[in-house]
Parts: structure tokens; sequence; C-alpha cells
């Protein structure tokens, strides 16, 4: 854990420069016509649905908190300053990137007509591609490619650390069914999990998968696991009655949006 945070946070950073960097360099670009009058309702909602999960996943971390607040834990003693310094450094980080992505986001709006944006969903190419051809220079195609590469690699070393959480305890509830918690190889199940994981994205990335269909047709996982039963878990446990409010009913909200979105594929 200790050798990926320290290899994460330098690309995490230079990650972070270059979102901003590049939506600043689009600003000369900017041409306000790019933006289209709004379709129709019915198409809006059906749109809204569908883009929902996208936006969500882009900005989204949750696979990480678990292992930040442990991370905190092993050098707290105090459970509670624990908890809040987790807390803490979680919210910091959200607004971070909620105002760097969202202007990332409108920086390429304002530049990408309708038609490149087209061609970059049918051809399953990124967007940071189409600006390497928008914007002149060869620093703008050096910093999409590094862009890529650590935005790959931050994303799969993140979602790891709550990954191999996960997968060691099923493992580990499964074979301890058979054999005693204790005979269980520790060193081996890491190597498992490990090539587990690259074994699995490797065959995902064989099968060229639409990265947005991916998302909209795993949005119900994250609606339920995420916001759903969170939500029933504070209504129905005692001690997390405080925790009740209007955060609660949006985060509901939002869960019922993600596990319906993949049906309004249907209507696209």
């Amino acid at each position: 854990e200790k050798l990926i945070f320290k290899i994460s946070t330098p690309m995490v950073l230079v990650k972070l420069g270059i979102v901003l960097l590049i939506g600043i360099a689009m600003i000369p670009h900017w041409n306000f016509s790019n933006i289209s009058a709004l379709p129709n309702m019915g198409s809006f909602i059906r749109d809204l649905f569908l883009t929902m999960p996208f936006t969500l996943f882009s900005i989204l971390f949750m696979q990480i908190l678990s292992p930040v607040n442990i991370a905190y834990r092993k050098i707290e003693s105090n459970r509670r300053i624990a908890t809040y310094r987790a807390i803490r450094v979680n919210r910091i980080a959200y607004a971070i990137l909620a105002i760097s992505i969202l202007f990332f986001a409108f920086s390429f709006t304002f530049t990408l007509n309708h038609e490149q944006a087209m061609l970059a969903y049918k051809q399953n190419i990124t967007a940071l591609a189409l600006a390497a051809k928008v914007l002149p220079g060869s620093l703008i195609k050096i910093m999409t490619v590094l862009l890529n590469i650590f935005a790959i690699l931050t994303a799969f070393l993140g979602i790891y650390l709550g990954f191999q959480d996960a997968l060691k305890g099923i493992v580990r509830n499964i074979v301890s069914r058979f054999i005693p918690v204790e005979k269980i190889n520790e060193r081996f199940l890491s190597v498992f999990v490990c090539a587990f994981s690259v074994i699995s994205l490797w065959c995902l990335v064989m099968t060229r998968m639409s990265i947005i269909l991916l998302n909209q047709l795993s949005a119900p996982l994250y609606g339920i696991v995420g916001c759903l039963i969170p939500g029933y878990l504070i209504y129905k446990v005692s001690l997390l009655h405080d925790l009740k409010g209007m955060a609660v009913y949006y985060i509901i909200g939002i869960g019922l949006m993600l596990c319906f979105s993949p049906l309004f594929i249907l209507f696209d």
C-alpha cells in the first residue's frame, strides 16, 4: 500500500496539472456556437439518464474510501480522529476533482463541435485524441499521452486497493470452509489476486467494448452498493439515524437513477 501511494502521488499531481493546463489551453478556441439548442424534453431526459453514470464515474472514488480509512486508523490511535481525517481528505479531494473535471468538461464542450463529439463516440476514441488534433503544437500531444497513461495507471492502482481487500475477503470466506484460516498462505493469496485482476482486465480490453456502454451497464451495481444500501442502512440501523436528512434522499434518488439508466439504452 505504501509503495502504491508513493507511485500514485506524483502521477496524480501531474495528471491534475495536465487537466487544468489543457482546459486553460482550450480557452482561446472556445466557440459558444458549439452549444446547440436543447432537444425535446423526451430526448433530454433519456440523454440525462444515459450520461449520468459516465459523469458520476468521472469524479467517483468510493472504491478507495475503505483503504484510506484503514490507512488513517493504522497511524491514529484515536478512531474518531482517524475518521475525521479520512472524511476531511475525502471532502477536499472531491471538491478538487469536481471543480477541475467540470472545468475540463466545459472547456471541451465549448471547443469541440457536435460532429467531432459524434466521431469520437462512433470510433470509441477519447476526446483527448481529438484535442491533439484541434490544439496546435506537439506539447499538447505529449500532455495527452501522459494524461492517458497516468489516468489508467492511477485509476487501476486506486481500484486495485479496494478490489484486493474485497476479493481477499471472498476467497478467505470460501477457503476457510475447507481449511483453517491460519493455514491460508497470504503471500500466495496476494499473488493470486494480482494475477486475477490483470488477466481479467486484459480480457476486458481484448473485447474492445465501448467504455461508455460498460459504464452504463455497470451503473446499477454502483447505484445499489454506493447509494441504495447505505441509504437503507441509515434508516434501518439505529446508530446511524443521526445521519438522516435530505442528503440521504438525494443519494437514494441518484442510486435509483443509476439503476434505471441502462433501460434508457433501449430508447437510444
